[in-house]
């Protein structure tokens, strides 16, 4: 697993610099192109545009390496039945490690718990990172003269920040327990 723990590390801070320079980017060409408007306009399309290739750039990035790590996190899953991959599923949730310590199932669990704990944070930033570079495009309409776009902009940046506040700490509860688990079986193992 430190394999992987290395791997996510390595993305981070390749995604640092990637975001960074996307930002950067992004705001140099916003600022360009929206040079002379309002500053409230200037403001917001240097913003906007900063986000979208900031995080979208972003969220490329760090997609790759989630996909692989996702497929991995199915590995001690296959071929259980049902009801234990629900044990597993219960035992991580609840920070309480399968008995036997030492039984297949332990493992899988104990396996199961180690890639939730690499996958999650990286989906969660994948996640933030798409919906930043989403709601970039959208912060000119904000103050556009045309009731439409600007409505459609405010209902979709409205939708995508509650679902953003609803999601993240749901995923940084899941991969909390997922660490946690990891400590408490490698304790009691």
């Amino acid at each position: 697993m430190d394999e992987y723990q290395g791997v996510a590390r390595h993305t981070w801070r390749r995604t640092a610099v990637i975001v960074a320079v996307g930002l950067i980017v992004g705001g140099t060409i916003g600022w360009l192109v929206s040079h002379g408007e309002s500053a409230v306009a200037t403001v917001l399309a240097t913003t906007g545009i900063a986000f979208s290739l900031g995080g979208l750039a972003g969220s490329v990035s760090v997609m790759a390496t989630s996909f692989r790590i996702a497929m991995k996190t199915q590995a001690p899953m296959q071929g259980l039945p049902r009801p234990e991959r629900q044990m597993i599923g219960r035992a991580i949730k609840t920070g309480v490690p399968i008995e036997p310590a030492g039984s297949e199932l332990g493992w899988r669990a104990f396996d199961q718990a180690r890639f939730m704990a690499v996958y999650q944070p990286l989906a969660l930033g994948q996640f933030l990172l798409l919906y930043l570079g989403i709601i970039g495009p959208q912060l000119p309409l904000l103050i556009r003269d045309d009731g439409l776009s600007v409505w459609i902009g405010r209902v979709l940046c409205s939708l995508l920040v509650v679902t953003a506040v609803v999601v993240t700490p749901m995923l940084l509860r899941s991969s909390r327990r997922a660490r946690r688990y990891v400590e408490v079986a490698s304790a009691s193992g």
